[in-house]
């Protein structure tokens, strides 16, 4: 294994573990609200527009025809490998030479499909919300989390 990938893999275990078990660093301040509030508030906090959510809101409006590509090209790659397949199947041998072409569209369509859902989902997609009386754009977030503001849990809808 390329050392590159070993090291990346190493960070992404850990980066998934740490968040797992929601350990962080510090120990930041939480907001005091009263015992009989608890349960009718949740925490939003404001949502920080960066080069991605940009990128993502700008594709919007494509993301029919991103899908449609997508399912295009997996009915290609189906019918690839059936073709691969059935080539094998009529010579009674297998010759894995013949799965070379389709195996690297498959790699391509891969990553490809993961690179394209990072660009259009981001994890903001997940946590926006929106509050009655509020123009902003808001995130759920944590009652730990820096610049966190408490508001009644009726007034916070899901997009």
């Amino acid at each position: 294994m390329k050392q590159g990938l070993l090291y990346s893999v190493v960070a992404l275990a850990a980066i998934v573990i740490v968040a797992s078990f929601n350990m962080q660093l510090g120990d930041p301040a939480v907001s005091q609200i009263p015992e009989s509030m608890i349960d009718k508030v949740l925490y939003v906090c404001p949502s920080a527009d960066s080069t991605w959510t940009t990128i993502a809101t700008s594709l919007r409006p494509f993301t029919n025809y991103i899908f449609a590509g997508f399912f295009f090209g997996l009915v290609l790659l189906l019918f690839g490998w059936g073709w691969q397949l059935y080539q094998n199947m009529l010579d009674d041998k297998f010759k894995r030479e013949s799965f070379k072409n389709i195996w690297t569209f498959t790699k391509w369509f891969f990553w490809a499909i993961v690179i394209i859902m990072l660009v259009i989902v981001t994890p903001n997609n997940f946590r926006r919300v929106s509050i009655s009386g509020a123009g902003d754009q808001w995130v759920l977030c944590d009652a730990n989390t820096a610049g966190a503001r408490a508001v009644k849990a009726d007034a916070v809808h899901a997009h």
